[in-house]
């Protein structure tokens, strides 16, 4: 009898030993899936908050038909020749060049910028006088997040 009572709360500590086992598997996986959920929150907060300022720069720079200068003055922004940049901190706010994340480039027609991660954005010059064309491009150092093509009839 002792023998039948011995198995008994050995079978039922294996099972307890599996439930226990079972839980922390599936409580490994929910910590997963919300770590990864968290992770493309991130990535598309930084997405939408490139878009924003990607569209706002690029109408921006269709009501200045392109001058960087009047542009540049507009939004107190760092400006050199067919360039400007815009330094934002983490959370998308206006910073200076040293402190910068993530940076908003306009770039003019046949101007080049090479990012970080070895990339390279070149817009093509217009071949015409009447007629502008740039790119508005949101990077950090990782590479390229969002870029923009912005064209404009002068005429």
């Amino acid at each position: 009898m002792a023998v039948n009572r011995m198995s008994r709360s050995g079978l039922f500590l294996l099972e307890l030993i599996i439930a226990i086992l079972f839980f922390a598997v599936t409580s490994a996986v929910c910590v997963n899936l919300f770590v990864q959920a968290h992770l493309t929150s991130a990535e598309s907060s930084k997405l939408t908050a490139a878009a924003r300022e990607v569209q706002s720069a690029a109408e921006l720079v269709k009501a200045a038909d392109g001058d960087l200068e009047k542009l540049a003055a507009q939004l107190d922004a760092t400006a050199s020749p067919g360039r400007l940049d815009l330094c934002f901190d983490n959370d998308w706010n206006r910073t200076d060049a040293q402190s910068a994340v993530y940076t908003v480039t306009v770039l003019c027609g046949g101007q080049c910028l090479q990012l970080p991660d070895g990339g390279e954005i070149a817009p093509e010059k217009a071949d015409r006088a009447d007629y502008f064309s740039a790119a508005v491009v949101a990077w950090d150092e990782k590479g390229e997040i969002l870029q923009v093509p912005v064209e404009k009839y002068l005429g």
